[in-house]
């Protein structure tokens, strides 16, 4: 939970002793998952791996909270320094398609 796109996505919506403690060991900042938090998503490149980029966004669960993130990762080759400029749209829907699937099989 210190690097990584799905890591910034999962500390963004979480409890802020939880965030807190893990932002002392992690690479991105408290203004990083501000901008995550605005934005819908994150974006990483080379942050938790060499030479690999990822976009990540929130599954939300029923009770309102962050249970789970929509992850796509690759070669920075092919996904580039930059990744969500291509590929944000469909991870946040796909995100967004599995929330509707969770609050329609809790009621």
């Amino acid at each position: 939970m210190t690097a990584g796109s799905a890591a910034q996505v999962l500390l963004a919506w979480a409890e802020p002793e939880r965030m807190h403690t893990a932002l002392a060991a992690a690479v991105f900042s408290a203004a990083d998952l501000d901008r995550v938090r605005n934005r819908g998503y994150a974006e990483s490149a080379g942050e938790r791996e060499s030479g690999v980029s990822s976009v990540s966004a929130p599954v939300w669960g029923t009770a309102g909270t962050v249970i789970a993130a929509v992850s796509i990762s690759g070669p920075i080759d092919r996904l580039t320094n930059h990744p969500a400029g291509e590929h944000a749209d469909a991870v946040v829907d796909a995100a967004r398609q599995l929330s509707d699937v969770l609050r329609r099989t809790e009621h």
